[in-house]
C-alpha cells in the first residue's frame, strides 16, 4: 500500500488506528519515510495515556485522530532504520519486543529466529546481532517511544498450557522489570485471543500486571487498570 492509500484507508471510522511493522530492512527506508510522513500530516501518535483515556471513557483526548505505530518482535533494524524516521516526523513508535529474542546471544539469533517465526535479512548485520539490545531499548524509552511485550519467545502458546502461558506472559514482564526497572503497560499476543476468552490466559495477563492487551482484532484495557471515568 502506498502512503496516500494508507492515509485514505484511515480517513473514516474510529478515532484511533494501528499500523503494524515487523522486519524493517534498510533497503525499504525510503518507503517507510513516505508512509510515516503521510501519517504525520493527518494523525497524532497515540500515547499510552491517550489510549487509556479513550478505552476507559470513549473520548479521544486529542484534536487529531490517533495512530498506534507498532513495531513487532524486537528487530535491530527497527532501531536503526525506523526510529530515526519516526523522530524526523515528530512521531513515536510502540516497540513490541519478544524479550527472549533480545536475551539470545548474537551467535544464536539466526537459529532462534528460524525456530520462532522471526524473519531476518541474511547478512544484514555481519556481527550476527539481529535483535534489539537492552541498551537500545532503554534509549528508545528515554526518547519517548513506548516499550511493550510481545511474549518472551514469539511462540504460539497452547491456551491450556499453564506453564507455557506463565513463561511467555509473566516471564516476559519479569524480563522488562529486570532491565528497565519497571513493568511495561502493553502486551501483544502472537495470534492470541481477546481477554475474556480463556481463563488461564486471562489469569496470566492479570498476574503480569499489563494494562493493555493487543489481540488479533482488538485492543483492550484490562479490568485491573485504574478507573479513569469522570467522578470515579
Amino acid at each position: 500500500m502506498d502512503a496516500g492509500a494508507l492515509v485514505r484507508a484511515f480517513a473514516t471510522g474510529a478515532p484511533v488506528h494501528a499500523v503494524n511493522f515487523h522486519n524493517t530492512p534498510r533497503h525499504r527506508a525510503a518507503e517507510y519515510d513516505r508512509e510515516l510522513a503521510a501519517l504525520a500530516e493527518r494523525f497524532v501518535a497515540a500515547t499510552e495515556d491517550d489510549l487509556a483515556t479513550y478505552l476507559a471513557t470513549g473520548d479521544w483526548p486529542r484534536r487529531r485522530p490517533g495512530v498506534v505505530i507498532a513495531l513487532y518482535n524486537g528487530y535491530r533494524n527497527n532501531f536503526d532504520v525506523v526510529r530515526p524516521l519516526l523522530e524526523k516526523h515528530g512521531l513515536h513508535g510502540w516497540f513490541f519486543v519478544a524479550s527472549g529474542y533480545v536475551d539470545c546471544p548474537p551467535d544464536e539469533q539466526l537459529a532462534f529466529g528460524a525456530a520462532h517465526a522471526l524473519r531476518t535479512v541474511k547478512d544484514e548485520y555481519p556481527d550476527g546481532r539481529y535483535a534489539l539490545g537492552w541498551d537500545e531499548i532503554r534509549t528508545l524509552e528515554r526518547a519517548g517511544h513506548v516499550i511493550a511485550s510481545h511474549t518472551r519467545s514469539h511462540t504460539r502458546v497452547a491456551l491450556d498450557d499453564a506453564a507455557a502461558l506463565e513463561a511467555e506472559i509473566v516471564g516476559s514482564q519479569a524480563d522488562f522489570v529486570r532491565e528497565l526497572g519497571h513493568p511495561v503497560r502493553a502486551f501483544a499476543w502472537l495470534s492470541g485471543g481477546a481477554y475474556g476468552e480463556n481463563p488461564l490466559a486471562d489469569a496470566a495477563v492479570d498476574r503480569a500486571g499489563y494494562e493493555f492487551l493487543f489481540s488479533n482484532f482488538r485492543i483492550q484495557r484490562l479490568p485491573g487498570a485504574p478507573d479513569l471515568r469522570p467522578g470515579a
